[in-house]
């Protein structure tokens, strides 16, 4: 089985010409390998032909070693029409064993199924399903249907968005999440870089996290500094490997104003005043 060696950033994976499936083969069998990915799987950056998926892939027994998976990527969420299939895709502790990859050249305004599988001991573990949604076509004049929430709102502690997603299921293109509440209480205040990682880690751990991150694909809003907070280009690279996002340094360079984000200033204003351009198609 090939290696890729390990992506300091994104690894970009196309798929056939849009909406041709891979010719069928005989199918391992896939197991429950829901405990080699605590962070179960996530995807984001939805555009108009791919999107970003992600997930955390660490073997209970042996933590530090990197793990080898094949990723997934299916019409149905039995697998059984798929679109990609690709070995070799390697984790590693120096990202805490995260992976992203973005795949390229699906079909616009389509629902996909994806999956990570780990081969170990003969046995193939899959991680738990994923499911993301491609954005329209540059020319489409369909509305988009999205839901702005923030951490602490899927945690339950703000609007109690977790509980009400359920509603919009079907309907939602994406979640719009609002990056920087993580750390916008300070929690990140005083801390190294490793216990920043742990508590990112235990966010993304969460039921409820787990859950959403694995449904829907999400677009990140980056604001502005958030003074004391220690927001610092440390503390955004160590969010964005547990982020479905590519990680373009140059966009975080001096003031957090990205070209394809909305322009925010460091005071938070109000839901309703918050103007963004959408970066689909990016």
């Amino acid at each position: 089985m090939p290696v890729f060696p390990p992506h300091p950033n994104v690894l970009t994976l196309v798929a056939p010409a849009q909406g041709r499936l891979r010719a069928p083969g005989a199918p391992s069998a896939v197991e429950d390998g829901s405990a080699y990915f605590p962070q179960s799987v996530a995807s984001g950056e939805p555009g108009a032909d791919g999107v970003v998926l992600w997930t955390r892939a660490v073997d209970p027994s042996h933590p530090g070693t990197p793990l080898v998976l094949t990723l997934q990527v299916a019409r149905d969420e039995h697998f059984e029409h798929r679109v990609l299939e690709v070995p070799g895709l390697c984790t590693t502790p120096v990202r805490d064993h995260t992976l992203k990859v973005r795949v390229t050249n699906l079909a616009p305004s389509t629902r996909y199924h994806y999956r990570f599988v780990l081969e170990k001991n003969g046995r193939y573990l899959g991680s738990p399903h994923g499911r993301t949604r491609t954005g329209p076509a540059l020319a489409s004049d369909r509305p988009l249907h999205f839901v702005v929430a923030s951490y602490r709102d899927l945690l339950g502690s703000g609007d109690d968005t977790g509980r009400r997603l359920p509603r919009h299921e079907e309907d939602l293109d994406f979640i719009l999440l609002l990056g920087d509440s993580l750390h916008e209480d300070g929690s990140f205040r005083g801390l190294s870089a490793r216990a920043r990682r742990d508590l990112c880690r235990a966010w993304r751990t969460h039921p409820v996290v787990r859950q959403v991150h694995a449904q829907h694909p999400f677009l990140v809003l980056w604001e502005g500094d958030v003074p004391g907070s220690g927001w610092e280009d440390n503390t955004r690279r160590i969010l964005c490997d547990y982020l479905p996002i590519r990680p373009s340094w140059e966009l975080f360079a001096g003031p957090a104003r990205p070209v394809a984000r909305p322009v925010m200033s460091a005071a938070r204003p109000s839901r309703r005043e918050r103007p963004w351009r959408l970066p689909f198609a990016a």
